[in-house]
């Protein structure tokens, strides 16, 4: 991730991390067009809230909902809900007005028809102007036995809420691992490490369970702590599952609020991952990635390629790496699925985590 944010200085390190991510998590590529359709995603802010944001590309408009807040104590409501306006910025992304009882102030989203949501939005009741990344679903599983698979992931989380910008923030961390998930619900993490090759890795457990007065979202429930968060996913084109983690964690010792993006576990292929990708990331970035084979590049940093590991360092997940001569302490982990989910982490940012979808 810190590659990629980087790269939004750069204008290199931001747009490469943003196209290895999609990569590694396998995806092929949402390519459906932005116009003419209506969509609701269920969407993660990146602070500890759970949106259901619905699009209408025709008219223009949009209205959200809130399903799940960590902010009651701003004044922030679950259930309440507002409308407004998007703007087409004829690149396939909208930028977002202001929501009628001006929760949301603005933003740039893109969404992909039965597909992803990816952007940004500014609620200032809870990250001031700093840009809170978001990253929705649409079609969300709704039984705990559809959820069963075995996964990686990569996330980030801060130990205090409404950290909207993690740049240079002790208190946030990203990070990748991989996890189980079975019929019943219960699940295993293991954060750094390959679970399907390493025994030896710290895990923690809980069980995932079902909400009846809200489809498609699970309560995160863990063994030790209790309620730490809220669980959707959903099945793309290609039959991978992409799942993502709202932290909602007020109960333990260290506390979590940010989120975290879980993709079927399987290999990441050079040649599929092909293609370009929209990136949002935890400080406030903005990339555009291309991907071809082994190679990454920037439109943000025209004439510098970086290298892509496949498979690296386990099965699914791609390193990535620039060249330090051009573009210092450039190198991470990304992670792609679907078809085009992407996310990345970085070896230089210990915060640093990215969003990113496939529109090309």
């Amino acid at each position: 991730m810190k590659i990629f944010s980087r790269l939004t200085e750069l204008g290199v390190v931001a747009a490469t991390l943003s196209v290895v991510l999609l990569v590694a998590c396998g995806g092929g590529g949402a390519t459906s067009s932005n116009v003419g359709f209506e969509q609701t995603y269920t969407t993660s802010a990146g602070v500890g809230e759970v949106l259901q944001f619905s699009i209408n590309t025709t008219n223009l408009s949009y209205n959200y909902s809130l399903a799940k807040t960590s902010y009651a104590t701003s004044g922030v409501i679950s259930g309440q809900s507002g409308t407004g306006t998007l703007t087409s910025n004829g690149d396939g992304s909208f930028a977002v007005g202001s929501s009628s009882d001006n929760f949301i102030q603005s933003g740039r989203v893109r969404p992909i028809r039965n597909d992803l949501f990816v952007g940004h939005v500014l609620i200032n009741t809870i990250g001031g102007m700093h840009k809170i990344p978001v990253f929705g679903l649409s079609n969300p599983i709704t039984t705990v036995a559809g959820l069963a698979g075995t996964y990686n992931f990569q996330g980030f989380s801060c130990n205090a809420r409404g950290i909207a910008d993690v740049t240079g923030n002790v208190a946030c961390a990203s990070h990748y691992g991989t996890g189980t998930i079975d019929a019943g619900g219960a699940y295993t993490i293991c954060r750094g490490a390959d679970i399907s090759i390493n025994n030896a890795c710290a895990t923690s457990t809980g069980t995932l369970q079902a909400i009846p007065s809200l489809p498609g979202v699970f309560d995160y429930w863990n063994a030790s702590n209790g309620h730490i968060g809220w669980f959707f996913a959903f099945t793309a084109s290609n039959g991978q599952k992409i799942a993502v983690v709202d932290h909602d964690d007020a109960v333990s010792v260290t506390h979590e609020f940010g989120h975290t993006v879980f993709a079927s576990y399987t290999s990441a292929v050079s040649g599929d991952v092909d293609g370009r990708y929209f990136i949002k990331n935890n400080e406030g970035g903005e990339h555009l990635v291309t991907i071809t084979g082994s190679t990454v590049s920037s439109t943000l940093h025209p004439g510098v390629t970086g290298t892509l590991a496949y498979n690296s360092p386990w099965n699914g997940l791609i390193s990535y790496q620039f060249p330090a001569s051009v573009v210092a302490a450039a190198s991470g982990v990304a992670m792609i699925a679907g078809s085009g989910a992407y996310t990345h982490t970085s070896n230089d940012d210990p915060a640093l985590f990215a969003v990113g979808v496939k529109y090309q």
